[in-house]
């Protein structure tokens, strides 16, 4: 299999970086980087396999106060990347992006100016024109980070027929009718959902049928998990977890946020206390047990993926600038590190591909 990264680049002309993963000895070997994108910092590969879109984390593109966002089409088995085109993302620092199940739609979001969009993807795969634009306003208790809205990520539902917004500078969950068949995003403002005052929502995380949601909240160290009605969109919590050990009085910060493949385990990036958080979770209930935290083998942990077949974990450590193997327990979910590798900018992101995502 082959791993991309997405990174931030800073000064250096760096870009999307290649890494083969040995499943056998569970390590990764670098393969190359396709260089001059910048800061490619997250990162989404088509459900067949033949495209890779990257957002463009900027505040300044072609002069103007915008991010962007790229298309590659996939080649050579993986190892070429082929840009196709580059759409500004219509606001500064864009910062995540999905695709709708059948490839036909992007949705993104600009993390400082609070907006979303959805983008029509073109039968070759390039970024085509903006269906729906949206902006939310509004503010929180942490004058520091939630002076106003500030849009972490839109997710859409297994379904595809809602997409939730997870805004830290409000505190607000928002849930937006999906139109699969044109990609409009309509907001429903009566099914807006609140976390904890200061928690700032950054990922979320959906069950496979789409019944319960589970949001990494940056600010307060908490993840809170919410019963999704498929039907409405009406979206009500019912636990509150904290994502770090007990008595731990350090300053951290959730990042990233995944369901193993058979949905029994949750996993949390925390940030400051550099590791890992592991809960077991209830198919039938959806409540969530805290069983602990192993070390990310590394620092500010922002973004993991776990392989198609749920038995590996790879960390991107951003401040430590490598990337870090885990075998997976399928019995306990427990993480066992196998290998490091050091990266040459600062990884952000990591998406498998093995020719079919």
């Amino acid at each position: 299999m082959l791993l991309y990264v997405g990174t931030y680049t800073a000064s250096k002309s760096q870009g999307i970086e290649l890494y083969r993963f040995n499943p056998r000895k569970a390590t990764l070997h670098f393969v190359k980087t396709f260089p001059e994108i910048p800061n490619p910092s997250f990162l989404r590969i088509s459900s067949d396999g033949k495209f890779l879109y990257a957002v463009n984390e900027l505040v300044n593109w072609q002069g103007k106060p915008l991010g962007a966002v790229t298309a590659f089409a996939i080649q050579n088995g993986g190892t070429e990347l082929r840009k196709i085109n580059q759409i500004s993302s219509q606001g500064r620092a864009p910062c995540f992006l999905t695709l709708s199940h059948d490839n036909r739609f992007a949705l993104l979001n600009n993390y400082l100016d609070g907006t979303i969009l959805s983008v029509k993807i073109r039968q070759d795969g390039g970024l085509g024109e903006i269906v729906t634009r949206l902006r939310f306003a509004g503010s929180g208790p942490v004058k520091k980070r939630q002076e106003a809205s500030h849009v972490h990520s839109i997710t859409l539902n297994p379904q595809n027929t809602f997409a939730v917004v997870a805004d830290l500078g409000t505190d607000q969950l928002s849930v937006l009718a999906f139109k699969m068949q044109t990609g409009v995003l309509t907001l429903l403002k009566e099914k807006t959902a609140h976390t904890a005052p200061g928690a700032g929502p950054r990922h979320v995380a959906f069950s496979t049928n789409g019944q319960y949601l589970y949001v990494a909240n940056e600010l307060n160290s908490t993840i809170e998990a919410f019963i999704f009605d498929v039907q409405s969109g009406t979206l009500q919590r019912f636990q509150t977890l904290s994502t770090t050990p007990h008595g731990f009085r350090g300053k951290n910060y959730p990042a990233d946020i995944h369901l193993s493949p058979d949905g029994r385990f949750l996993y949390v990036s925390n940030r400051g206390h550099e590791s890992i958080a592991l809960f077991t979770r209830q198919a039938a209930s959806g409540l969530l047990r805290f069983l602990g935290t192993t070390p990310a083998g590394g620092s500010w942990p922002r973004n993991f993926t776990l392989s198609p077949d749920g038995k590996f974990l790879i960390v991107a450590n951003q401040k430590s600038k490598n990337l870090v193997v885990f075998r997976r327990n399928y019995q306990d979910g427990t993480l066992e590190k196998t290998s490091t590798v050091a990266t040459v900018a600062s990884p952000a992101c990591v998406i498998f591909w093995s020719g079919k995502n």
